[in-house]
């Protein structure tokens, strides 16, 4: 069954529709979150206006291909899909498009969305409210632009062979839907633009607030290091003053302890990494109650005693001397002030809870959370709500995905998500530790969910005023058309009905102009007639014109434009290259022996060569402004303005490798032959020279001296003066 000519036409102009919306959907606009305007189903509810619910599916079908490149969801192809058909057939049956939208997202849109973020998508409930929301401001959105824009594009509001109403619309209906639809723009721009800018504060108030609340903490955090770190060196210089007077090194140790409780426990071993003292004592007694535990394996003695120096370890899990996650902090002591013999090593176990208590202390909110960890990445602390496990890998994926926000997102439970889970700063301390506040994403979602809710709410309410003002506005302006109409009946001889000034004219103006229309019936045929005769014998003449100036123009074997064309639109291209200075290039090609082609495979075989090699010509130099002639015989003439004299050689280079790549068959005997072509150029500036010969002369050098290289040459002359 074939296709008639308006379905062909209709055919094509979806498919160009779509492949439009395709190339559009590519590129959605971010807004917030996930949050993204698809502009590119504008065409598909063009396409459903004009051409009906199938032609509608098909642009959707393509249209959603660019989300689909874009999201990898295939969801797109069945929920846009069905809102083609949707406002395919609400345009049969009379439904403006906007209504008809706002129906498809509340009746059908909403519960496929929803079943499919339940069941389909891994998305927490509490954003189901957000994307739902999103749906239908998007849909919306680009059916009030696709509206728009049949209304102000001509070729759209007049398209031939559209959707005809089936029923003549009333001017207050058109009226009220007009009002209706800009209305709609306004107020959905308006409340974007103001939850965008809405949005943007409250992210830059949480960015700062988090970056601030990390400061302090990490300060806090240093702090408290740095004191325990001092009380380590100062205590192992004490030792030093003391050390051949070993019974005042328990009293030393215990005072000590006592005076900064933040150490669980504190300790003394001697040269044999065997602990002498300890603060509590008790921790001396290991489980077998044996003396002197040895702690020569413990990287805290290996550190100070070896290498002299205050060491702060990575957190470790107690043995044996307690069982406690701890932080060792140790230095050496000397015999003596010069440092000459190590007497051993003092040694304090930090208490990590401190930070828990640094935590509740500060005025965080519910949903703020802390994370701190070593170098080694592995966790010291963490809010108990996060359940992270102390000493374990604090492991993490950042959000990078569809949310667009300027704060920075990570995910801990679900690290594939594409939800992010947490906001979150972090800070690094001078030893390496790292600390991190969490803040829930989920709030910031809810109040752009409220803030959108609110004010699409707001939204709702104008329209409805709107459409009342509106209806009666409209009935104002109605009326007394009306009355007009009926006035004019009255006095009118009778009159036949005539063709529609419009499809989508008022019922109103129509039954105005087909009362006064009969009395001036004959006078518009007679009018009509003569204007289609008229443009009859213009079309005709058109048509010879162009045909004659071919002729004069065109070269009859290979349809390029012959000599005379290229010199007479050569000063013309020269004009055009000066006023922009831009450089032009003027090219001579010669088919190498190819009087051989016609000795060898006869003169029809030389004809077809010329009209392939034509082709490969056309089809590399296809700028509307290049000049392409065929000179003479095998040789052929260019002229390409706003040349790049740093691509033009390689272009020429290209063709002419295209040329020798090329196989040409004989039309008598069908067998193959190849040819290779001789270029010659000149690229410079439009000012040097005004006469054509001189810069064919330059080209034709050029071309003989690739000739005299060995044929298939390129030689190209680039002045830059």
């Amino acid at each position: 069954m074939k296709l008639s000519s308006i379905n062909k036409q209709h055919l094509l102009f979806s498919i160009v529709l779509g492949i439009a919306g395709l190339l559009i959907n590519c590129y959605p606009i971010q807004f917030f979150a996930n949050v993204q305007f698809v502009l590119g189903n504008t065409v598909t509810v063009i396409a459903a206006v004009l051409l009906g619910p199938w032609y509608a599916f098909l642009t959707a079908m393509f249209a959603s291909t660019g989300l689909m490149i874009n999201w990898d969801s295939p969801h797109v192809y069945l929920f846009f899909g069905l809102e083609a058909l949707f406002l395919g057939y609400a345009r049969r049956l009379d439904i403006y498009a906007l209504y008809a939208d706002a129906a498809y997202w509340l009746i059908i849109g909403a519960p496929l969305v929803y079943l499919y973020v339940t069941f389909i998508m891994e998305i927490p409930s509490s954003h189901l409210g957000f994307i739902i929301a999103k749906q239908g401001v998007n849909g919306l959105v680009y059916t009030s632009l696709a509206s728009l824009l049949i209304l102000a594009i001509p070729k759209l509001w007049f398209f031939k062979d559209k959707v005809k109403d089936r029923h003549r619309r009333m001017l207050s209906a058109q009226l009220t839907y007009f009002f209706t639809l800009m209305v709609t723009l306004t107020l959905l721009f308006s409340a974007l633009i103001f939850n965008y800018y809405f949005l943007e504060r409250q992210q830059a108030m949480l960015k700062q607030n988090i970056n601030d609340a990390v400061s302090h903490l990490a300060t806090s955090a240093q702090n408290y290091l740095s004191s325990h770190k001092t009380v380590i060196d100062n205590a192992a210089k004490q030792l030093t003053i003391v050390a051949n007077d070993r019974s005042q090194w328990q009293k030393m140790l215990t005072n000590l302890h006592e005076s900064y409780p933040g150490f669980i426990s504190m300790l003394i071993a001697d040269p044999s990494a065997d602990i002498i003292n300890a603060s509590p004592v008790s921790r001396l007694i290991n489980i077998d109650n044996e003396q002197n535990i040895n702690i020569k394996d413990r990287d805290y003695f290996i550190e100070s005693f070896y290498n002299h120096r205050l060491f702060v370890s990575s957190v470790f899990l107690g043995r044996g001397f307690g069982n406690d996650a701890i932080i060792a902090m140790s230095a050496p002591f000397y015999t003596d002030l010069q440092h000459t013999t190590t007497a051993g090593i003092v040694e304090g176990s930090l208490d990590l809870s401190h930070f828990s208590h640094i935590d509740q202390n500060n005025e965080y909110t519910e949903d703020e959370s802390v994370v701190m960890v070593d170098e080694q990445n592995q966790i010291i602390y963490s809010s108990e709500k996060l359940g992270l496990t102390a000493l374990s890998v604090f492991d993490f994926t950042v959000n990078d995905g569809v949310y667009r926000t300027s704060l920075e997102l990570l995910n801990i439970e679900h690290p594939d998500s594409i939800v992010p889970e947490y906001i979150y700063a972090h800070k690094t301390l001078d030893n390496g530790w790292t600390v991190y506040i969490l803040k829930e994403f989920s709030p910031l979602l809810k109040l752009a969910e409220e803030q959108m809710f609110s004010s699409f709410l707001m939204l709702l309410i104008s329209l409805l005023c709107t459409f009342y003002i509106s209806r009666k506005l409209s009935a104002l302006l109605t009326v007394p058309l009306e009355v007009v109409a009926n006035q004019f009946s009255t006095s009118a001889t009778g009159g036949t009905k005539v063709p529609s000034i419009d499809e989508n004219s008022p019922k109103e103006v129509f039954n105005l102009y087909q009362r006064l229309a009969a009395s001036k019936q004959q006078l518009i045929d007679n009018q009509v007639e003569l204007e289609e005769t008229v443009a009859k014998r213009t079309e005709e003449l058109e048509s010879a014109n162009r045909k004659l100036k071919e002729l004069v123009d065109r070269d009859s074997l290979t349809g390029l434009f012959n000599r005379r064309y290229a010199e007479g639109k050569f000063n013309e291209m020269l004009d055009f290259c000066m006023r922009s200075e831009q450089a032009l290039t003027v090219v001579v090609l010669d088919l190498d022996l190819f009087k051989e082609v016609n000795d060898n495979y006869g003169h029809l075989a030389g004809d077809e060569c010329l009209r392939i090699f034509s082709q490969l010509l056309q089809k590399y130099f296809k700028r509307d402004i290049d000049i392409v002639a065929r000179y003479g015989g095998e040789e052929f003439l260019l002229i390409l303005p706003l040349s790049n004299a740093l691509h033009i050689k390689h272009h020429l280079n290209s063709f002419r490798e295209a040329v020798s790549e090329q196989k040409f068959t004989s039309p008598e005997d069908k067998r193959e032959f190849s040819v290779t072509v001789s270029i010659g150029a000149i690229t410079a500036n439009a000012e040097y020279a005004n006469d054509l010969d001189k810069w064919i002369k330059v080209a034709d050098d050029n071309l003989y001296q690739a000739k005299q290289d060995g044929r298939n040459r390129t030689m190209i002359d680039i002045i830059t003066e």
